[in-house]
């Protein structure tokens, strides 16, 4: 890491952004089913047939050729994961009334903690990775994956890397430390979909993403590494994260909007964005949405960043789970 140095008057009100948009991201993570989600001691759980059927490694991802130069320096900047998954099963519950079971998977030198929802019978069943913001817990969406398993739809929702060891800092007026946020976090959701990959009762060529505030962000990074995503629901997400610089940490390329550009033409991608977010401008929305490379919808709900919970009629979780069924 270089040595720090003394901040110009750009970079001082670059900082001063930061913590602005650190205040917005703090508490925007809406309302999950908290009551459901108390740690739960492995012993307390019965062993899970998930544990047993979960192979030690998941299956070789086989990546395109880039064709672009975003695409190579994607692939460059997010090194392919590998090594053993060891997904365990750590408790159960219940979201919203339908039975989950809480995991852990190994990604890199990470311990990822995640819930996994998936459908009573046989299968082969769709499967969505739910990705939260900033401060944010995998429970954010605890209504929404018990809605998906109703319909039939697996669920695999993950806490992201800024809240556990090794820590990260994706808010930060050093873009190095920003750029670090972004690799961990895109590792550990290409290793969540290697788990969903790996289970049997799981349709690998039925993925979907959905990814909230930083999740949505770095979900342009997914789609630019041509991960096997059929449909992509970025919401509350922009193409310009507050301060990101792509010109810094060794040419790091910190828009998402380029990397969503790299991406394959066969994935479909419905935005979701507050009309109101002081976090991702309209502008950085709108230029998220046009870069997309297959086909893409944008819709506006009133309010600012975290109001997904507050929309009216809850249109936030009903469009984007309506969206996933239709597409999936």
């Amino acid at each position: 890491m270089r040595p720090a140095g003394p901040l110009s008057s750009r970079a001082l009100l670059s900082v001063a952004a930061l913590l602005v948009a650190a205040a917005v991201a703090v508490g925007a993570c809406g309302q999950g089913d908290r009551s459901s989600t108390a740690p739960i001691s492995p012993a307390a759980s019965a062993p899970s047939a998930v544990a047993s059927a979960v192979p030690a490694t998941a299956s070789p991802v086989v990546m395109p050729s880039p064709s672009t130069s975003a695409a190579a320096a994607l692939a460059r900047q997010f090194p392919e994961p590998s090594g053993p998954l060891r997904l365990k099963v750590t408790g159960s519950a219940k979201w919203d009334g339908v039975p989950v079971r809480h995991v852990t998977y190994r990604s890199g030198g990470a311990t990822v903690t995640a819930t996994l929802s998936v459908p009573e019978g046989d299968g082969p069943f769709a499967a969505v990775l739910y990705a939260p913001g900033v401060t944010c817990r995998r429970d954010m969406f605890a209504l929404d994956v018990a809605a998906l398993q109703r319909a039939g739809i697996a669920a695999l929702a993950v806490d992201p890397p800024d809240g556990r060891e090794p820590f990260v800092r994706p808010i930060t007026g050093d873009p190095e430390l920003a750029a670090e946020a972004h690799v961990r976090y895109v590792a550990d959701l290409r290793r969540g979909l290697d788990v969903l990959r790996s289970l049997p009762e799981v349709d690998p060529d039925r993925l979907g993403y959905v990814g909230y505030s930083w999740g949505g962000f770095v979900g342009g990074y997914l789609a630019g590494l041509r991960e096997p995503v059929r449909a992509y629901v970025l919401t509350y997400a922009g193409a310009d994260w507050v301060g990101a610089d792509p010109t810094a940490a060794g040419g790091f390329a910190a828009d998402p909007a380029q990397a969503i550009g790299a991406a394959g033409p066969d994935a479909a991608y419905l935005f979701i964005a507050g009309a109101g977010d002081t976090l991702f401008s309209r502008q950085s929305v709108a230029r998220y949405e046009r870069e997309a490379a297959g086909d893409s919808r944008l819709v506006w709900l009133p309010g600012g960043h975290g109001a997904y919970w507050a929309a009216p009629d809850g249109a936030a979780q009903i469009d984007h789970r309506a969206w996933l069924e239709h597409r999936l």
